[in-house]
């Protein structure tokens, strides 16, 4: 669950994660607010590890916020 922190609410984990029985990644079920830009990676004692969002399908990729329309209009988006 302190990885799950790192990116928002921590809800659950899956069977694998907790027990330890998959060490490749963890599956952890995380709350976040889609006000703020997410997260794509970060470091833990200098190890990078980079974070994969399911069900999440309309996340900009330029400023990382989830928009509700057909695209997103922020800023940086490139024309």
């Amino acid at each position: 669950m302190k990885i799950g922190s790192r990116i928002g609410k921590p809800l659950c984990v899956d069977q694998a994660t907790a027990t330890g029985a998959r060490l490749d990644y963890a599956r952890v079920c995380v709350q976040v607010d889609l006000t703020k830009p997410l997260l794509s990676q970060f470091k833990i004692h200098g190890v990078t590890y980079f974070i994969q969002y399911e069900g999440l399908e309309k996340i900009c990729l330029n400023c990382g916020k989830y928009f509700e329309r057909s695209k997103c209009y922020c800023t940086s988006s490139p024309d």
